[in-house]
């Protein structure tokens, strides 16, 4: 045995090694990939102003061109963070010709190219080329599925949805979004990969204004909000707000702009685009509250001047809007009037809805207030189309239709994760093949020797379990007749001088109940018959004594030869009697009905006695050990381990008063065990 055990180690070790070698290729053993890595997913968004020095030195650590090239392409996603979107251009299309002019593309290359088309698409979805944006997308969870590397498409999925968010296609955002959070699910990746799915989800359910949803995952992501990057942080409040804004709760919207609003301006350097978001979100609750206009009216020209040396096309569409409802708002109908004009030679694409919905509000205001109530109705005609297709029935179905495509898809991804795993062992298939067939024979030696020690125990637990069951009888045999039962019937006998034949046999009786409960008590299973008999002894001679109270049996059918675990019955009715006729204001009656089926022998135990409430502390002063029960229960469990057809024994507290138990034996029960 000893020498079995020795060959499994050098096998197990063998594997080991062998397995071993086949990373020893793995660019992320590589110091400067792991600090890159770090870089990519933490250190940029929580201490950018530690970035490029940690990027030159990951540089220079660099082993060779693959490494300093992923380097880069990390490097353009600080650079898209700070605004600089040349720069970030210039980096992601240094990446991309490197990798063109590979012969062959390694994990690490599809790693690069991952990164560099998801930070693509950030910049175009900026850029207001939603279109392009997608394809970049696409092709990003396309390399990163190709690398393996499927830690990396949460992200690239919640991107994907906001550009489909830009294109309008609210069903395709809320499926890519779900998508990320079901790979998650799958992958069991960290909470902190699943931030970003809950509050863009929410912020997808706000715009089908499904506001159930957005308030779940709203929650969701509450929760570890002091775990996340300023940057997180200011998309998820900025959530709440357009939560609350659209719901027409401007006070509450209020309230959350002002958890960020300053947060954000100490950092407005580092995060530019979100700060001017925010001051154009101050203005236009302001425009709603009507509270102090002249500073909402100078944040929103602060904003609309980033935005211009930005080409913010669509945020400058916003801010408009929000010039002329303060126009309306001041009452200031020549500048008003200027607005709308230069509205009228703005053409823009890919607009969203809640833009649109809000500009054609500010343009139908403009129109009553001038009295063109025809443009107006024109407009709200437009507008209802619009907001019917958000609130529809098929729009409703679709975006469920695709969360159902979400999980197969999901289920699918689990697949091919799966077989890159397998297909990764191909080249030391032969050897495990060969140690495997080594480790099951070990096993099965094993597994054998463990099935006999198993045996051996369970044959010491089942003789120590009917060892436990003796003594629990023979305790109970003790118990069986209470001791101020015999010392009552004794003491009776003796001041009335038993010399008549009636008194006599009395006496015999108790001798008999005696022996027989001794007898009875050394068989696991006796004929129901002498079952029956001896709880028709036991109750006469109780009655004999004074105890108040009437007996009934009925039986149906042929019982004399079915077997039964001992005192099976007897137990119950002697709790009835000691237990549940004590402090009786009525005569108590027990019945006892026998009845044989096709499947068995059905016993109902029924008395008119106290309710059965084994939590609740006992009213009366007789004691009860519970031994009587516990027999009952450990035999059964005992013998149902042995049978597939089990024993069942109920105990419920009667309608009213009294307790009902029930009993069922199966007709083939065996009482024998191998």
């Amino acid at each position: 045995m000893k020498n079995i055990i020795y060959l499994l180690c050098v096998c197990w070790t063998v594997c080991l090694l062998t397995e071993g070698c086949t990373h020893s290729t793995d660019y992320k053993n590589s110091p400067a990939v792991r600090l890159a890595i770090l870089l990519q997913d933490s250190l940029i968004r929580y201490h950018p102003e530690k970035a490029d020095a940690l990027l030159a030195k990951a540089k220079a650590m660099a082993e060779d061109s693959t490494e300093y090239y992923f380097v880069e392409a990390v490097q353009s996603s600080l650079l898209m963070t700070r605004q600089q979107e040349d720069s970030a251009f210039y980096y992601i299309n240094r990446c991309e010709t490197f990798c063109r002019h590979l012969p062959e593309l390694s994990s690490l290359h599809y790693l690069i190219l991952g990164t560099i088309e998801n930070n693509r698409s950030i910049l175009l979805e900026h850029c207001n080329q939603p279109l392009q944006a997608k394809s970049a997308s696409e092709k990003a969870i396309q390399y990163f599925q190709e690398g393996n590397f499927y830690e990396k498409l949460p992200n690239a999925y919640n991107n994907l949805g906001y550009v489909y968010y830009s294109l309008n296609d609210l069903p395709m955002q809320a499926y890519s979004h779900r998508k990320a959070l079901y790979i998650c699910d799958s992958l069991s990746l960290p909470d902190i990969y699943r931030n970003s799915s809950y509050f863009m989800l929410a912020f997808c359910y706000v715009q089908l204004k499904n506001y159930p949803q957005a308030s779940y995952f709203l929650n969701k992501a509450y929760q570890r909000i002091e775990d996340m990057p300023l940057y997180n942080q200011y998309f998820l409040l900025n959530t709440f707000v357009n939560f609350y804004y659209y719901q027409k709760k401007y006070t509450e919207s209020w309230n959350y702009l002002m958890k960020i609003f300053d947060k954000v301006e100490q950092h407005q350097n580092e995060i530019p685009v979100e700060y001017a978001t925010l001051e154009a979100n101050y203005a236009d609750l302001s425009i709603k509250l009507n509270k102090d206009l002249n500073k909402a009216n100078h944040y929103l020209q602060k904003a609309k001047q980033y935005f211009q040396e930005t080409k913010g096309a669509l945020s400058l569409y916003y801010i408009e809007t929000l010039e002329l409802e303060l126009a309306l708002k001041q009452n200031d109908l020549p500048t008003a009037n200027r607005l709308v004009q230069t509205f009228t030679h703005t053409q823009l694409s890919n607009v969203p809805i809640n833009f649109q919905q809000k500009r054609n509000d500010a343009l139908v205001e403009y129109y009553k207030r001038t009295g063109n109530y025809r443009k107006a109705l024109s407009i709200l005609e437009t507008k209802s189309p619009i907001e019917d297709s958000i609130r529809s029935e098929e729009h409703n179905n679709y975006v469920a239709e695709l969360d159902l495509r979400y999980r197969n898809d999901t289920t699918h991804l689990k697949n091919r994760i799966t077989i890159a795993n397998q297909e990764s062992r191909i080249k030391i298939l032969h050897l495990e093949t060969a140690l495997g067939t080594i480790l099951i024979l070990g096993f099965l030696i094993y597994f054998i020797s463990y099935r006999k020690r198993m045996k051996r125990d369970q044959e010491q637990a089942f003789k120590q379990h009917l060892y436990e069951i003796g003594k629990l009888k023979m305790q109970n045999i003790r118990e069986k007749i209470s001791p101020h039962f015999l010392f009552n019937v004794l003491n009776c006998e003796i001041n009335q001088h038993p010399e008549s034949a009636a008194e006599h046999q009395r006496l015999i009786r108790l001798t008999q109940l005696l022996r027989k409960g001794l007898d009875l008590s050394n068989h696991f299973a006796i004929p129901l018959s002498e079952e029956l008999d001896f709880v028709s002894h036991y109750v006469s001679l109780l009655q004999d004594t004074g105890k108040q109270f009437t007996f009934s049996l009925h039986k149906n059918g042929n019982i004399d030869n079915i077997l039964i675990p001992s005192m099976m019955i007897q137990i119950p009715v002697e709790n009835a009697i000691k237990h549940g006729f004590v402090d009786l204001n009525h005569p108590g009656h027990i019945d006892i009905f026998v009845e044989e089926t096709t499947q068995g022998v059905h016993i109902q135990i029924n008395n008119n006695g106290q309710k059965y409430a084994p939590f609740s502390l006992p009213s009366h002063k007789v004691e009860s050990t519970g031994t009587g029960l516990r027999i009952i229960y450990q035999s059964i469990q005992l013998m149902n381990t042995y049978n597939k057809e089990k024993i069942t024994f109920q105990i419920e507290p009667g309608k009213e008063t009294g307790t009902s138990i029930s009993l069922f034996i199966p007709s083939h029960y065996s009482y024998t065990w191998q």
